[in-house]
This record gives structure tokens, C-alpha cells and sequence, in this order.
């Protein structure tokens, strides 16, 4: 992720916001902290789909996102035998945000 983050920004990314599904940070923060301090990275996007440490929520550069509502809507479709495709499917929420504008 921060190979290809660097490697980004040398190709003239302005900005560079990463997306971690389960954010585990296994190495540790400290690069995330580095890269973050040496312009490379701007943030780092994180679902609250896997226990996260105490220390990575206190970072300025993360962001939990909360996907608590999504797992129940999955949950519920399963539960009664529904398609889950339209949950995935963003066009119909998008169509009926511009329409309202």
C-alpha cells in the first residue's frame, strides 16, 4: 500500500487516501505515521469490520468507517431468502439522490 502510495505520488498524485476492509496494521503504525508526515499519504480509510487498535484510532490520518448497517442489511436479505445484488448495487440510490436535488 505504500509502495504504490509513493510511487503514486512521484507520478504527480496530489492527494492519496488508502482504503484498508480490515484495517489489522500487522507492521505497525509507525510507517503509516512516516509516510503520512513525509507527505506520501493523506489518510487511510478503515472499515470497523475487524477489532482495530486503541492506538490507530487516536491517528489524525485514520478514519473508522462504520459498515454496521450494511452487515444488516446482508444479514436480513439472507435471513429471508432475498437477493443481496440490489444492496451492492449503488445505482438506484445515487439516481434518487440527484432527483431530490
Amino acid at each position: 500500500m505504500l509502495e504504490v502510495a509513493g510511487e503514486l505520488k512521484k507520478r504527480g498524485a496530489k492527494r492519496i487516501v488508502v482504503n484498508a476492509t480490515f484495517p489489522l496494521f500487522t507492521s505497525g503504525l509507525k510507517k503509516f505515521d512516516d509516510a503520512v508526515a513525509a507527505g506520501v499519504l493523506d489518510a487511510v480509510l478503515g472499515t470497523n469490520l475487524t477489532y482495530r487498535q486503541p492506538e490507530l484510532l487516536k491517528r489524525e490520518w485514520y478514519y473508522d468507517v462504520d459498515c454496521s448497517k450494511y452487515c444488516a442489511y446482508f444479514v436480513l436479505a439472507i435471513n429471508r431468502e432475498m437477493s443481496v445484488s440490489s444492496l451492492c448495487d449503488p445505482i438506484k440510490k445515487i439516481e434518487k439522490l440527484l432527483s431530490s436535488r
